[in-house]
Order: structure tokens, then sequence, then C-alpha cells
């Protein structure tokens, strides 16, 4: 896009046009990809309502999160729901670090083999599989006080993905891989209904940016997210059928700069 997006310093927002074989044809800005391009300034965090109860309080409280920010002199470019909550709990799904304290269940969660891993404000994605040791390695964690949480794997080096679900949805990913013969990694945001199947095939054909990795992050229901310009104007992005239970948020992924 123009003016990189006129995101803040340090990430870059890129506009995706998907084509449909059918009679969907194409969409233009048919969704977003967020990007952080400038590691030594974009950064991520991951906020728990076990940490951060008054940001969850009585809904997730968007405003408050970004003053929150802006009181550590820190610009933000983006506040998302990441990991899945357990019905009914307010719990966070599978394990999850903030800090390096556990604000997550006890085991790992059966079928969500992604980790988000946040060092240093840093994300990068691993596979609870392809970790020998994963309590070793998550008392590691624990000690250079990283965040970390579980969610679904949609595309892995040396897996492949496959849904019968029909249901569509404007689905939300952290991806990661190759553009232009440079690493690249960041939010990947669907403003199409598609479903798993269609949206993962969309990931795997983007034209110019080879995605080697990609995981879910919460849509649906916690579709309910915010991105903003280097003016700090916000722009909702939101599944306008299902995302208005802000009461249901257990945790957020925060991309910002420091100013």
């Amino acid at each position: 896009m123009q003016n990189r997006g006129d995101m803040p310093v340090g990430f870059v927002r890129t506009k995706i046009n998907l084509e449909f074989n059918d009679n969907t044809g194409k969409i233009e800005g048919a969704g977003s990809f967020f990007s952080l391009e400038d590691l030594a300034k974009a950064k991520a965090e991951f906020l728990s309502n076990k940490k951060h109860p008054e940001f969850f309080a009585n809904g997730v409280d968007f405003d408050a999160i970004k003053k929150y920010y802006d009181s550590q002199n820190k610009k933000v470019a983006l506040v998302v729901a990441g990991a899945y909550y357990t019905p009914n709990t307010k719990q966070i799904e599978g394990v999850a670090l903030e800090d390096g304290q556990m604000v997550g269940q006890d085991n790992v969660k059966s079928g969500s083999n992604g980790l988000l891993i946040i060092k240093n404000g840093n994300p990068e994605i691993q596979y609870v599989n392809q970790i020998p040791d994963f309590n070793a390695y998550l008392e590691e964690l624990k000690k250079q006080k990283a965040d970390v949480f579980q969610q679904s794997s949609y595309i892995r080096p040396g897996g492949s993905f496959s849904s019968s679900n029909t249901q569509k949805w404007e689905l939300r990913f952290f991806v990661e891989g190759e553009r232009n013969g440079k690493t690249q990694k960041g939010i990947m945001n669907f403003s199409t209904t598609m479903t798993y199947t269609e949206a993962v095939e969309a990931l795997s054909k983007m034209s110019g940016f080879k995605i080697t990795k990609a995981i879910g992050l919460d849509t649906g229901d916690m579709s309910e997210g915010y991105f903003y310009d280097n003016e700090d104007k916000k722009y909702l992005m939101i599944d306008e059928q299902v995302g208005t239970h802000r009461d249901e948020y257990t945790n957020v992924v925060v991309l910002y700069n420091e100013k």
C-alpha cells in the first residue's frame, strides 16, 4: 500500500486481493497483512486477563490497552485476540505464559500444535510436537520471561491441512515466510468470509510471499480488533456476523513500536 500503509514505524500494511475460481471472482482488499518490517522497532506482546484483570473486567477494553502503551511511550499498531479460551470458564486454553508466568492451563491442549513464542518482543512460530522435552523447554521459557500460547497449526514444514468444516468466517493468522528474499512475519487478517480450507489455500498461494508457517488467532466471537495508523487513528476489524462478544475475551496480542 502507498506509504507502507501509513502504519507506525517498523510496520507495513499490505493489501490482500483474492481471486476465487467460482462466481465470487476477484475481491480487491479482501484482507491485510501487518508485517513486522523492522524487528529492532516492531515488537509484540501477549496480555492476559490473569495478569491484567483491569483490561478485561467488563469486557476487553481496547482503549484502556491503548492508553497503557501510550503511557509507556509505546505506539500501538494492532490489538487482536490471540489464544483460544475455554467457554464459560474465562480460562485460556492450553499452555500460556505472560512474562514467564503461567496464565493458561497446566497441560498441553491436544490438537493445538502451534506455539507463538515471544522473546524480547520478537514473535516466532514453533510446534509442540517438534520439541523433544516440552516441559524442559517450557521451564527455559519461564526463565527467559517469554510470552507463549498454543494455537491451531495450519501451515507447517512437512505437514498439510485438511478440514470438512463448511462454515465461513473472517479469519486471522500469524504467519512467517519469505518475501522478496527477506524473512517476514506478522498478522494476516481476512475481511472476506472463507472456510478454513479456502483460507489456508489462499495463504499457500500468495503471490510473491511464500508462507512457510501459519497458526490461527482467535476470531469468530473474538474477532473484534483494531489497527492504528501513524497518526493514531484506529480502524475496526471484525466479523460482523458474530464478533461482538467483548465479555468473552481472555487475552490479546499487541503489536507496537517503541517511539
